[in-house]
């Protein structure tokens, strides 16, 4: 009997390097978070050599101690950036630079970049706002919406301004860090998304449910909003796309009252039916329970970062300062692993 071939899917990097289970990325997270509070015990332990101004060095140490963020607090952190995402792709379509048929894919993939860029790193080393900004310029690239540097820093500037800002985001710092992200993103910039499944899903039902289509349809309106929730939660690293779109589908079709069990039962025999609902349980269960970070919450956290970034990489301290001096004012890249 010849072997199956795997499923197109399968095929991809995401499938193959960017699945993970819970345990697995619960490991990885708790792992990167102690790697990053060694390297910023460490370089605040440099710094005290490079300042000369001892009882300061002294406090700084000691706030960084004291204020040294969890993994659950870095979580935190990304997600409300990851949240600033989605404010920031309304802000480019209504200045024209983003097609609303370009909108979903690009808000998507500049999520899952930033996931799995966090997966590497931590935000000792690389605070998320600048991530976030280079992630979505990324995205727009990758996901064919060309646009100059200039325009996209442009609506940022004008926010900016508005706010009274006293610091403005600059192009060549988004371009900065583009080769620190695909380089975390391991160079695979294919990202795949559950909206495609759920529009397909959406047509196959169409022929098992024709006395239901306005239903229906209010039904797949409804997926949406589950499918842009579940790219905030940790089912892009657990779960295939076609998953979480049939489990976003179930929701939706739960809150709607339309019974698609009937149009599974027809779909799928009964023993891989049975181990579907147990994965769209699961998924449904992440999508319920996920909760944003609140601004407050952002910025006590935030507060803390500030006291605790790892000095190695903040072109603010002393260390770094002086590192970029020894090398002839060439900027300094550190040579830190934080895989």
């Amino acid at each position: 009997m010849a072997d199956s071939k795997p499923q197109l899917y399968e095929q991809t990097s995401q499938y193959q390097h960017w699945r993970f289970t819970r345990v697995s990325l619960d490991k990885l997270r708790a792992l990167n978070n102690k790697r990053g509070i060694d390297r910023v015990l460490r370089g605040v332990g440099e710094e005290v050599h490079v300042d000369d101004n001892q009882s300061m060095l002294e406090t700084r140490i000691s706030e960084a101690t004291n204020n040294l963020l969890t993994p659950d607090e870095e979580l935190q952190l990304v997600d409300y950036y990851l949240q600033m995402i989605k404010v920031y792709a309304q802000i480019y379509r209504k200045n024209g630079l983003l097609k609303p048929e370009a909108l979903d894919d690009v808000k998507a993939t500049a999520i899952n970049f930033m996931k799995r860029f966090y997966l590497h790193n931590v935000v000792f080393d690389y605070p998320p706002k600048s991530i976030m900004l280079t992630c979505f310029y990324l995205a727009t690239k990758v996901e064919n919406v060309f646009m100059k540097i200039d325009d996209f820093v442009r609506p940022l500037q004008t926010a900016e301004t508005k706010r009274g800002s006293k610091v403005q985001t600059k192009g060549e710092d988004i371009l900065g860090l583009e080769f620190v992200v695909i380089q975390s993103l391991q160079f695979e910039l294919a990202a795949h998304h559950p909206y495609r499944a759920a529009y397909g899903l959406y047509l196959d039902m169409q022929s098992y449910m024709a006395a239901d289509l306005v239903l229906l349809k209010e039904v797949f309106d409804r997926t949406h909003h589950y499918i842009d929730l579940s790219l905030f939660t940790d089912l892009v690293f657990l779960f295939q796309p076609s998953q979480i779109a049939m489990g976003a589908f179930k929701l939706a079709a739960r809150e709607k009252d339309l019974d698609i069990d009937p149009y599974l039962t027809q779909r799928f025999e009964a023993r891989s039916l049975e181990l579907l609902y147990a994965v769209l349980d699961g998924i449904q269960d992440i999508i319920g329970a996920f909760k944003n970070t609140s601004q407050k919450e952002a910025q006590a956290i935030d507060r803390k970062l500030i006291l605790c970034r790892n000095p190695e990489k903040n072109p603010n301290s002393q260390l770094y300062k002086k590192k970029v001096a020894d090398q002839g004012n060439v900027p300094y890249v550190s040579d830190s692993d934080s895989d």
